[in-house]
């Protein structure tokens, strides 16, 4: 579950390559279009190589999404503030690998501006099972939001 980490990770080939390496893996794709199930398809008839490129590109997606980066599990869930965490603390990863429109959207300012009134009740932090702090991530992630907002002009 989560092999393209919520739609973050956008090569499929590279993903699907890396886990064909572990014996007994069954991967669970997450298809939201018709090309991306024929895309897993022609990958489960012809499997790729994990040659130095594909590798190049896992090692790139490593990197950018290591360390303090929400998985979007939703274990969080729910706030009492009404934020929705899952979305919110990693958005910036979003507007920038998916449909920038869609995240950069009045519906998502209001979101994020949704931050200011966290109380840092510890819920989100006590149900996180990747450790994170999440309420310092959503500030994080707030602040950086703002900046490609401004920076594509809205």
């Amino acid at each position: 579950m989560k092999s393209l980490c919520g739609g973050l990770i956008g090569n499929a080939k590279a993903a699907f390559a890396f886990l064909r390496q572990y014996e007994n893996v069954i991967p669970i794709w997450g298809i939201q279009k018709m090309i991306e199930l024929d895309e897993f398809l022609l990958y489960e008839n012809e499997p790729p190589l994990l040659d130095s490129d594909l590798q190049k590109a896992i090692e790139a997606d490593k990197t950018e999404l290591s360390g303090s980066f929400c998985r979007c599990c939703g274990y969080c869930l729910p706030c009492p503030a009404g934020i929705p965490i899952n979305n919110a603390a990693r958005i910036t990863f979003l507007a920038k690998r998916a449909v920038k429109e869609y995240w950069l959207s009045e519906e998502w300012q209001k979101n994020m501006r949704l931050i200011d009134n966290c109380t840092g009740c510890g819920h989100c932090k006590q149900h996180c099972p990747y450790g994170l702090d999440v309420p310092v991530l959503l500030k994080a992630q707030q602040a950086e939001f703002f900046k490609l907002l401004a920076a594509d002009g809205n």
